[in-house]
């Protein structure tokens, strides 16, 4: 991610959903407005699947245990 990607209007928005999701389940109506803004503009689809694939990754790497020598 580069410094304009955190200027970012909607990168800055779809890692706050992508976030939230992770924290605990949408209800309908929070589905509903993530629905709502990715219908908004190609954009914020695009934001959307790429902080989701970030999420994936960063989930992915092993912790560094070289600290707790």
């Amino acid at each position: 991610m580069s410094t304009s990607d955190r200027d970012d209007p909607s990168w800055n928005t779809a890692w706050e959903w992508v976030v939230r999701e992770h924290e605990q389940p949408l209800d309908e109506a929070a589905r509903a407005e993530l629905v709502a803004w990715l219908k908004v503009s190609p954009e914020h689809r695009k934001s959307y699947d790429e902080a989701s694939r970030i999420w994936l990754l960063v989930g992915l790497v092993p912790p560094d245990d070289s600290s707790e020598s």
